[in-house]
């Protein structure tokens, strides 16, 4: 009982030392490694972020109450002024609930004390009080609907007739690509599109002059542009960044708070550590006296150092794309028996899955070219009119297939929903992949395996209805096909896409012909007929399409959502398919089915340009042998989708 008590002693007597100091390092460890969210960290240290967030402002009201309590019982070591004057630090850990300091420094701050603490006091209490105001602005203006309000967009549209103003633009969109073939080396700063992420739609004179520009850059040039505007972003909803900024032009009330917040937190301490070195510190105890040392010195570095990792902090994105491979999934769960086998017990197979078939590789500016790439083919050689113009917008692989001659054979596996058709070409990819040897660039099977990436971690982002369910359903049909093989035939991606193959042909059951990896054997059976370099040439075209097709359907608030845990590829094509004047999400939803311009007015519009013809999404030729999946999979009219 003896230690008991004695320990019991020591935590009243240190109660408030441990808590102040925890504050205190609370306050360090978000300064240091908030940042961090801007990369893909590990969701263990992301949580832990997190957890800071709410403790760091319940710790400072605990130590508050501590504060206040201790006081009021009258501590007769002669440091109870000087504990008193934790308080204004307390206030600017918690940077809110200002009335709360306030009252347990005014109840407890004696007469009789030395002037110079009170006026230390009073000179942390003045930037405690103004990161009182800054902290709420700044997560007012931090939210979407304060974005919103920010974008002076409520203006009443001159245009009498919608249609005429569209197809206006793409003919003047068309002339100034067909003009402009040169590339330019010259930099450009992209605005970052705030209207983008509040789900506004560009006008088409801004879109018309965001195509002209982003034109003309090369590839390096347009994914520095692309990655700057999306740093740029995370630091508008994530941090102060931009209340800190001291080379904007233009300085708003929000921009003053956060100013004048930091000069004040950052020369005031100074005068607060003169005074106290010249105040009357040998009634106090040694240790308070140190601890108050510790507070305003640490204050003043806090403050300096936080301006510093803001104004220092990678401006660019990081360059990261998550990968996830079904094979790749099944190869881990044969190489690990054991550990699937305790994870099934425990109920937590599924979760152990999911860790290791993801992984991330790093990318550079080639992924955004070969989006780049196929949308400035589109402007070229498919959009003509209004309705190809929004008809490029709708293809999800149709236009591969008819280019390269193969619509017949394979558009039965587009006429799926879209998160079908999404597993369906993965697990053809993958077969592809192993069976017929890599393309020469390898980006086509990582854009596949992003894709699932974002079918199972993701479904909303890919597009609204899809269901990440369907990768556990295929993975479920894996297991049942090639349950009869021995494990170690299963260790290699390869090799099991040489057994697939194998048992989808001699299979004769009815359920296995009614899977997903039948028909992705189908698939995959279609592609390879098609020979090396045509079949890696179609599943290029395929993917590319598929994902414009879902960064077109993405809300700006998911892509906002995903710039706090470390953001994702599909920005990058979103955004860029803004800047190419291409249909944006608002706009999208707004469309009615079909133009109802005359085909005299529309030829009278494209007077204005040269057309270039191109192939409809919707047509196929009649001479090509149609090989598809069995007759119980349904035989659908192509029809292309329209976001309802």
């Amino acid at each position: 009982m003896g230690d008991l008590s004695g320990a019991v002693q020591w935590w009243d007597e240190w109660k408030l030392h441990v808590l102040v100091f925890a504050s205190l390092g609370i306050q360090y460890f978000l300064t240091i490694f908030a940042c961090g969210r801007k990369f893909s960290i590990p969701s263990w240290f992301r949580f832990v972020i997190w957890l800071s967030y709410l403790g760091g402002d319940a710790i400072a009201i605990y130590a508050l109450a501590t504060l206040f309590n201790r006081q009021k019982k009258s501590s007769s070591n002669g440091s109870r002024d000087l504990e008193v004057l934790w308080a204004p630090f307390l206030l600017m850990h918690l940077g809110g609930q200002v009335t709360v300091a306030l009252y347990v420094f005014c109840q407890s701050w004696s007469s009789s004390a030395d002037s110079k603490l009170l006026a230390t006091a009073i000179l942390i209490f003045i930037p405690g009080i103004f990161k009182c105001f800054a902290k709420p602005w700044g997560l007012k203006y931090a939210s979407f609907h304060s974005l919103a309000e920010s974008l002076d967009l409520a203006q009443r549209t001159t245009a009498s007739n919608r249609e005429e103003e569209l197809q206006k633009y793409v003919q003047d969109a068309r002339t100034c690509v067909l003009a402009n073939n040169n590339e330019s080396s010259g930099s450009e700063k992209l605005y970052v599109p705030g209207m983008l992420f509040a789900d506004f739609g560009y006008t088409y004179s801004r879109r018309l002059t965001n195509l002209k520009s982003f034109w003309e850059l090369d590839d390096s040039k347009t994914y520095s542009s692309l990655r700057n505007g999306l740093s740029g972003m995370f630091d508008l909803l994530y941090t102060r960044k931009n209340m800190f900024d001291f080379e904007r032009t233009e300085v708003s009330g929000r921009d003053c708070v956060g100013t004048t917040t930091w000069w004040l937190s950052f020369f005031l301490p100074i005068v607060a550590i003169v005074l106290f070195h010249i105040s009357h510190k040998k009634e106090f105890r040694s240790d308070d006296v140190a601890v108050t040392f510790v507070l305003l010195y640490s204050t003043f570095v806090l403050e300096f150092l936080s301006l510093s990792i803001l104004r220092t902090c990678v401006t660019e994105w990081p360059e990261n794309v998550a990968q996830r491979s079904i094979l790749g999934q099944f190869a881990n769960s044969k190489r690990h028996v054991k550990l699937v086998r305790l994870a099934t017990f425990l109920g937590c197979k599924d979760l152990v899955n999911q860790y290791w078939s993801k992984e991330k590789i790093e990318f550079t500016g080639h992924f955004t070219g070969l989006v780049r790439d196929h949308v400035r083919d589109g402007w070229k050689e498919y959009i003509t009119d209004a309705d190809s113009y929004r008809e490029f917008s709708d293809i999800r692989g149709q236009w591969t297939l008819e280019r390269q001659g193969c619509h017949g054979r394979l558009d039965w596996s587009l006429e799926k929903p879209f998160d079908e058709s999404i597993l369906l070409w993965h697990i053809a990819t993958e077969l592809c992949f192993y069976q017929m040897g890599p393309s020469c660039d390898w980006h086509d099977a990582e854009i596949s395996n992003y894709m699932m990436h974002l079918l199972v971690a993701n479904p909303e982002m890919l597009m609204p209805g899809s269901r990440r369910s369907l990768f556990a359903i295929a993975y479920n049909e894996l297991e049942a096909i090639l349950k009869e093989c021995e494990d170690d035939t299963l260790m290699e991606e390869g090799k099991i896409a040489k057994q697939v193959i194998h048992k989808v042909k001699s299979a004769h059951d009815t359920r296995t012909k009614k899977s997903f990896i039948y028909d992705a054997c189908v698939l995959a059976e279609g592609l390879m007929h098609l020979g090396h370099a045509k079949m890696w040439d179609v599943i290029h075209g395929v993917w590319l399409e598929m994902l414009c097709f879902s960064a077109g359907r993405c809300r700006g608030f998911l892509h906002a959502k995903a710039l706090g845990s470390g953001g994702e590829f599909l920005s990058y094509a979103w955004l860029l398919l803004a800047q190419y004047g291409m249909e944006t999400f608002p706009e999208r939803l707004q469309r009615t089915q079909k133009l109802h311009l005359s085909v005299e007015t529309r030829k009278r519009l494209q007077t204005r340009g040269k057309d270039v013809p191109g192939p409809s999404a919707c047509q196929g030729t009649e001479d090509e042998i149609t090989a598809g999946p069995p007759t119980s999979q349904g035989d659908c009219a192509m029809e292309i989708v329209v976001s309802p």
